[in-house]
């Protein structure tokens, strides 16, 4: 909630409703570039004031209460800085129309909020009359006797049916009696809120819990059997106890359908148990969404039976109408979300972080009915030349498998993730040998088939991880014998039955991905239809990478494959190629290349001359290949570069992200800290190095001469807050604070430091009595009549007045909007590239975030030949970027070249 657990009783009478309404209003005429204002006076606030509709109805916002301000003056209705923040509270804690998305709300300028409307964006008039409404009915409540929502049960028991509780290792262990709940096995892991500029915020799983009804739109993201499904598996059971109503959807059960005719038809069928469905329950049923308490959990986007690279646009697409008005939680794989462009990315994106200490825990779980075994395998996991598969198996899902293979065989741990999985199979074979004995032919048998039924489920989008009972036997071929085998050995399982016809699955999709590695015998498999860039098959090639039984010379002949392809089409997919090498060798790190390839990967990462796409990239492969390699070069690369900055990043990363309180990385910092004059660059690395060698003691001692040298009072702020929160003098950064809040003359910079205060001293006087002080003035309304708005015809006036507009900052507007409108609308889309291929580099960058919003994957062809020839300028060359995220290979090829890419 903003700030409001220490406020004074808020006021919510006609001049607070007055102020607020105003803000709501600019808010909705300025994400719809409807506010009649000089164009040149909003041109000069878009980077300061950032909006993106997320659907007709919701809008994100992120920006800073001085521009809001700036926006209201030019309105001729100007509200103060706290006015429009006390607005911005009503809406939340009144309205209950404002989801905050900041992580750290105290001390932070950066407002970032989602708005949601009661009606279309479009539908100006509406929206007002509702705004209007409600406050009306909030000032007056109606006491109604609490009624039993008959929703409730019938979800509760759709989840029960569903086995919502059950473990994703069970399939492989039932068959003697060997399975855990979530409950008996669960070990809460923190969960971090991924976030681009800000500093990401670590929950406990109470904590997120806690925090989770104020969002309607979350994303769980993370690599495979990172505990993505057994979160969403705890969010199902706190939303049972909160009365909610949790919808569980294994996405790859859509099978076609989209979410609203699957909701209303398959599991409107399977919750009530009706053959049909009358009109009258599908409205009740929709009229459950519309009161706000229909929580859908949708499951393994990356496993939906369409291209990996549309599965995130199909979902937003299907968000909207009466569906929207539910709470979403869903989870993806990291790979998947994170590939280019996300139409979800206005989602609140949160990840499971890895085992730490838990990983004994987990242990000793797991275990429990047998401790000194599994000391056993703590005591080997300890051991340090088995650092490598310990990091390996931070992860959930493999600490699991590692447990199961370990109390059955206690033998050899594996080195990479292929060779966790190739010890687990085998151990499954020898386990059930007594269950359902096989000889060693057969298993070799099943194993190819498998390898076989997962190839062909991978290469088709529609099969890709629900298989048809048709299929599976088709796909055995002439072991179709070995089939009942590989359902009671729990290799696949029956999961669905749609049109009379079994359904079945593998028991983790990364099995499935094993599988089909170990059928893959030569590399230019991955060339053949260029697999290397299709998201499915990126588990599937480290896999194989990873496996023991392969030549040495066929893996490095692939990774040679990578490095050196050539994409004919301006290096972008050369360099995805180059950076799934590098990815890769975290399964095989013994190849020649490595330290060729960490070495680039490092300058493609922290280099001056990098562009933004390819040091993203390089971001992510930097923590995805061989740790050991990537930790060594960067130790080497911050002891030598001359770049100060370059330095300071490097050193973060190598200290934060890859090796916590790496020496080199605090060397680095230090020696960083000790070059720098400039106060605010040492307050921010002070900042770092706490984070990275927390009680750092020169971090320390800077801060403190900062506080005792320095005459500005927002660098004694900061100081103060950084030495506070870090414990580092606490009773100093107080007692700083107080004073500047008594002494300053500086609204804003006082209204800061009591938010930093009650952070360090939640109960704080001092503090408390700046934050129940804010001014409740009243400011007149605006008496402009309201607006309403005819689509077709606001259309045909935009077409109208782009062909007559020539200023160049109207013709972007003026595409924008009508593209908005018009989703596709090619004439716009013309002008707006148009507008890109001009000398206008002051538009450019807005240009393309606007061309990224409203193009339709069908467009992007066309955009890549339109502008292939201008990529050397910086923003075109995100655009291409952006399309070529979006894009098979084959087609953007084609639309570079205008034919298709020869192999």
């Amino acid at each position: 909630m903003i700030q409001s657990d220490f406020m004074a009783r808020p006021s919510y009478g006609a001049a607070t409703q007055s102020r607020s309404r105003i803000l709501f209003t600019v808010l909705l005429d300025y994400a719809n570039e409807e506010l009649d204002v000089e164009e040149c006076s909003i041109e000069a606030l878009r980077s300061q004031i950032q909006t993106h509709w997320q659907s007709d109805r919701r809008l994100i916002v992120r920006t800073k209460v001085r521009f809001l301000e700036t926006l209201t003056k030019l309105i001729d209705s100007p509200l103060t800085a706290d006015q429009i923040k006390e607005s911005l509270r009503r809406f939340e804690d009144f309205l209950d129309i404002l989801e905050d998305n900041r992580p750290n709300r105290s001390g932070s300028e950066v407002w970032h909020f989602t708005l949601n409307f009661w009606h279309s964006r479009l539908d100006r008039d509406a929206n007002l009359r509702a705004f209007d409404q409600a406050w009306e009915i909030k000032r007056s409540p109606q006491s109604k006797p609490e009624t039993v929502n008959p929703w409730v049960q019938i979800c509760r028991d759709s989840l029960e049916a569903q086995h919502y509780q059950r473990l994703t290792t069970n399939p492989l262990t039932i068959t003697d009696g060997f399975s855990f709940d979530v409950h008996e096995l669960y070990v809460p892991l923190e969960i971090v809120e991924r976030q681009e500029e800000e500093e990401e915020r670590v929950y406990s799983i109470a904590q997120f819990l806690d925090h989770l009804e104020a969002k309607q739109r979350i994303a769980i993201v993370g690599e495979p059997g990172a505990g993505k499904t057994t979160l969403l598996q705890q969010i199902a059971t706190w939303l049972i106890n909160q009365n909610a109503l949790p919808i569980w959807i294994s996405l790859a059960d859509l099978q076609g359908e989209t979410l609203e005719q699957y909701l209303l038809n398959t599991w409107l069928k399977q919750a009530t148990r009706k053959i049909s469905v009358a009109s009258e329950l599908q409205e009740s049923f929709a009229e459950q969404f519309r009161t706000g308490k229909v929580w859908l959990l949708l499951d393994a986007i990356d496993e939906m039976a369409i291209e990996a690279s549309v599965a995130l646009t199909s979902i937003a697409r299907q968000l909207r109408g009466w569906i929207s008005d539910a709470h979403i939680v869903l989870t993806c794989r990291s790979n998947v979300w994170d590939n280019g462009k996300n139409s979800l990315e206005s989602f609140t994106t949160y990840q499971n972080l890895s085992f730490r200490e838990q990983t004994g825990e987990f242990i000793d779980r797991w275990f429990q009915k047998n401790p000194e075994l599994g000391d056993r395998l703590r005591q080997e996991l300890n051991k340090p030349e088995r650092k490598r598969i310990r990091d390996a198996v931070r992860n959930p899902l493999r600490l699991a498998l590692m447990c199961r293979s370990w109390s059955l065989t206690q033998g050899a741990l594996p080195n990479t993730k292929s060779t966790l999985y190739q010890q687990f199979a085998e151990t499954i074979y020898a386990w059930k040998q007594d269950y359902f004995p096989t000889t060693p032919a057969q298993r070799q048998q099943l194993n190819y088939a498998l390898g076989q039924v997962a190839l062909r489920a991978l290469s088709q989008s529609k099969t890709r991880f629900r298989l048809p009972d048709s299929f599976v036997q088709q796909a055995f071929g002439s072991a179709i014998d070995l089939m009942p085998l590989a359902l009671q050995l729990g290799w696949l399982n029956q999961v669905a039955t749609l049109g009379g016809e079994k359904i079945y699955a593998f028991y983790h999709s990364s099995f499935q991905e094993y599988f089909a590695a170990q059928a893959i015998d030569d590399w230019r498999f991955f060339f053949e239809d260029f697999a290397i860039f299709q998201s499915q098959w990126r588990e599937v090639i480290f896999l194989w990478l990873g496996r023991t039984d392969l030549a040495i010379a066929q893996k490095e002949s692939f990774i040679q494959a990578l490095i050196e392809f050539d994409d004919r089409c301006g290096g972008f997919y050369s360099h995805r190629a180059f950076f799934l090498a590098a990815s890769g060798l975290s399964e095989f790190p013994q190849s020649q290349k490595l330290d060729e390839i960490v070495i680039q990967l490092i300058q493609y990462r922290f280099g001056n001359e990098t562009l933004a796409p390819i040091r993203e990239a390089a971001r992510i492969a930097v923590l995805q290949t061989d740790r050991q390699s990537a930790i060594a070069e960067l130790e080497k690369f911050v002891s030598s570069t001359p770049d100060l900055f370059v330095r300071w990043t490097a050193a973060y990363t190598l200290g934060k992200t890859l090796d916590q309180a790496n020496s080199y990385a605090v060397k680095a910092m230090i020696e960083t800290l000790n070059e720098i004059e400039n106060t605010t660059l040492k307050l921010n690395i002070c900042d770092q190095l706490e984070k990275i060698n927390p009680g750092n003691q020169i971090a320390a001692e800077t801060l403190n001469s900062i506080l005792d040298s320095t005459d500005s009072e927002t660098s004694q702020r900061k100081a103060a807050y950084i030495l506070g929160k870090n414990n580092l003098n606490l009773g100093k950064a107080i007692s700083t604070l107080e004073r500047l809040i008594e002494s300053t003359q500086n609204s804003t910079l006082k209204l800061q430091a009591a938010e930093n205060l009650i952070v360090l001293d939640e109960m704080n006087a001092i503090a408390l009595s700046v934050l129940t002080a804010l001014p409740t003035r009243t400011q007149p309304t605006s008496t402009k009549p309201p607006k309403t708005l005819n689509v077709e015809r606001t259309i045909a006036t935009l077409e109208q007045r782009l062909t007559e507009a020539t200023d160049p900052i109207n013709q972007r507007r003026l595409a924008y909007r009508l593209a908005t409108l018009s989703p596709g609308h090619q004439s716009a889309i013309d002008v707006l590239l148009s507008l890109l291929l001009q000398p206008l580099p002051s538009l450019h960058k807005r240009i393309v975030e606007n061309l990224k919003d409203v193009l339709l994957e069908e467009q992007l062809p066309l955009v890549v030949d339109r502008l292939k020839e201008a990529a050397d300028s910086i923003e075109i060359y995100k655009l291409l970027w952006y399309c070529s995220e979006r894009m098979n290979y084959r087609s953007f090829a084609q639309a570079w070249n205008q034919r298709p890419p020869n192999r």
